[in-house]
Formats: C-alpha cells, sequence, structure tokens
C-alpha cells in the first residue's frame, strides 16, 4: 500500500520504486521479439488527425508499418507518439503510446493484436464484424419516438433502447449514466451500445436491428450514415 497524491505529487516516486520491486518479485517479463499485442487504454475521435487510440504493449515491439487488428476493426500505423509527444518508430513492452491508423475508434480495454499481413487483419475483423451483425439481427422492427410514445401510452412497451455516440470516451459513460437515471417505472432507458466517434452505417444497421434510437453527443454522422438512417426508418 502507497499513499499518493496527484496534486501535492507525494508518493510517486514510491510508487515507481514498489510497482518495480514488484514486478521483480513476480518475475514479470515479456519477450520484445514477436509481433505486438496489447490493450487500448484510451481512445477517441481526433477532428485534425481521425482516430487516435492510447495503447499499452503487452508483449513483442509495435512498429509503425505493422498492421493491426483490435476487436471489429483493423489498421495499419501511420504513426507513433510517446507519453512526451515525440514520434517514434517502435514501441517495447510496457509502453504507452499514441497510435494513428485504425478506420475507426476501438473501445477502451480492448485487446489489439499486431499481424504480418494487413490483409488477414482485415479479414479477421470483417468476420468477427459479421458474427457481431448476425447476432445483432435477432429482431428487425423499427421504433421511432413517436410510435414509442403511443406504445407507452397504451402500456406495450416498458424499455428505449440507445445507440449513443460520443466525442471522447467520458462522454459515453457519463451520458450512459445520465440516461439510466432517467428510467421511470413506466420505461426504462438501456443504452445497448455506446462508443466514441461519428455515427456510421453499423450504427445505423445494429439501431435498426435492435430496434434502438441512436443519440450522437458532439459528433457528426458520416453521410452515408445519415442516408441509410433515412432507407432504415431509424431516428
Amino acid at each position: 500500500f502507497v499513499p499518493v497524491s496527484a496534486r501535492t505529487k507525494e508518493g510517486i516516486p514510491q510508487l515507481l520504486e514498489m510497482l518495480l520491486l514488484q514486478a521483480d518479485v513476480l518475475e514479470l517479463k515479456a519477450n520484445p521479439k514477436k509481433l505486438a499485442k496489447g490493450a487500448v487504454i484510451e481512445a477517441k475521435l481526433d477532428r485534425g488527425r481521425g482516430p487516435v487510440a492510447t495503447v499499452l504493449v503487452q508483449e513483442g515491439t509495435l512498429r509503425v508499418g505493422d498492421p493491426l487488428v483490435c476487436g471489429m476493426l483493423h489498421g495499419k500505423i501511420r504513426a507513433m507518439i510517446d507519453d512526451q509527444g515525440r514520434r517514434v518508430e517502435e514501441a517495447l513492452p510496457a509502453l504507452p503510446v499514441e497510435i494513428l491508423g485504425f478506420q475507426g475508434v476501438p473501445q477502451s480495454g480492448e485487446s489489439f493484436l499486431a499481424l504480418s499481413d494487413e490483409t488477414k487483419a482485415r479479414q479477421i475483423a470483417e468476420h468477427r464484424y459479421n458474427k457481431q451483425r448476425e447476432a445483432d439481427l435477432a429482431q428487425s422492427v423499427k421504433v421511432s419516438l413517436e410510435d414509442f410514445y403511443e406504445q407507452i401510452k397504451t402500456g406495450e412497451t416498458k424499455e428505449l433502447r440507445i445507440v449513443l455516440k460520443t466525442d471522447v470516451h467520458g462522454s459515453v459513460e457519463a451520458l450512459t449514466d445520465a440516461l439510466a437515471r432517467l428510467s421511470t417505472d413506466e420505461v426504462r432507458l438501456v443504452v445497448i451500445h455506446g462508443s466514441v466517434g461519428g455515427v456510421t452505417e453499423r450504427d445505423v444497421l445494429l439501431a435498426s436491428a435492435s430496434n434502438a434510437i441512436i443519440i450522437g453527443f458532439n459528433i457528426r454522422p458520416e453521410a452515408k450514415a445519415g442516408n441509410l438512417a433515412v432507407q432504415e426508418g431509424v431516428e
């Protein structure tokens, strides 16, 4: 146990020392001579740079140009920035870096894996998406807020499903909590999916399949997504 204060910086050196000691006692080691894998710490949609993910390399060495797969997303690293804001060409185990190159914004906590072939990364991501899509297509009834209001009055429904898209992950968590608190005995609000970035075609298809509406916070929908929403009858 190490008491620390972010404000006064008390205990920070002792915490770092304790981390090193524990790593030594537990013999925590990683092989740097392999393709990298690790976890996404935070991710956001930067207006100037596009999708940006802060990742922690847990095994292997991550290099600029490496193809990546993370959940249902894939990409190829265009640039990496360390914690000092400097561009780096590679990241060894235990090093956190910001990476640019994902075609979308990954989820915080999601695992990533570097591959030797970009085509393989795309195939894995597409396979995962198709499997998720199949699971989401269990039902296909659309809903509008006007219809939903009528259903509440007649007692036909008690749940409003929401697909939530925001600018940063902190907003996802805050808004999910705020929406949950709006639930009443008559109707319950359920966020079935929350993520960072503009509203995409995938979001519209998910909302269509899940009988949900889409709420965006401080973001804009992609043009194709807007057109698809009209076709699918998704609000």
